[in-house]
């Protein structure tokens, strides 16, 4: 009688993983046509070099190294994903400040026009002029207001929902998804 536990898998009985053509050969077109796109960006070669040169000089027999340079090169892209958020995010707080100084640039403007008194005065860009404004709506209580003028926006909490699904709640409409697989790429350096 042997004392292997009937459920456990010998490893090396078990028949190495062969590769599925069809599924290889659609990934190796698949990259194909990527590569074809990047190559052909012109803003990409100017832009990302490293990202552009590592990828059109990828003419590797093996897929494993194909499939090893992608996943640096998804690393090259994150990187230069995170590198222009920063950028967009410094140019949304400049875009600010220059907004903010204006509204204060305004209101300096309409205290100079009220204390000099003049209704117009020109710089160099451009002209001041002090006009009348259209009529605006000036709400005394709100609450009085009927519910006709107010919008009323309709958004799914979808992590609510989930919350409540996983415990076990029925909610019509919903159901959790198997799960399935995903792909994770974790830094190594």
């Amino acid at each position: 009688m042997s004392s292997v536990p009937d459920d456990r898998v010998d490893d090396a009985a078990s028949a190495p993983l062969v590769p599925s053509g069809w599924q290889l050969e659609r990934a190796i077109s698949a990259w194909q046509q990527l590569r074809a796109e990047l190559v052909d960006d012109e803003e990409l070669f100017a832009d990302e070099a490293v990202i552009a040169t590592t990828l059109h000089e990828a003419g590797v027999d093996d897929a494993r190294d194909l499939l090893s340079m992608l996943i640096d090169a998804t690393v090259w892209a994150d990187r230069r994903a995170d590198e222009a958020k920063a950028i967009a995010d410094e140019f949304t707080a400049r875009r600010k400040r220059y907004e903010a100084n204006s509204e204060k640039f305004r209101d300096l403007i309409q205290q100079f026009m009220a204390a000099m008194p003049t209704r117009k005065h020109a710089g160099r860009f451009a002209r001041a002029s002090i006009a009348a404004a259209p009529p605006s709506v000036l709400v005394t209580d709100e609450q009085l207001i009927p519910n006709e003028y107010f919008k009323v926006e309709r958004t799914l909490r979808r992590s609510d929902v989930l919350s409540d699904l996983k415990v076990g709640v029925v909610i019509e409409g919903a159901q959790l998804s198997n799960g399935g697989e995903t792909l994770r790429i974790a830094r190594l350096k």
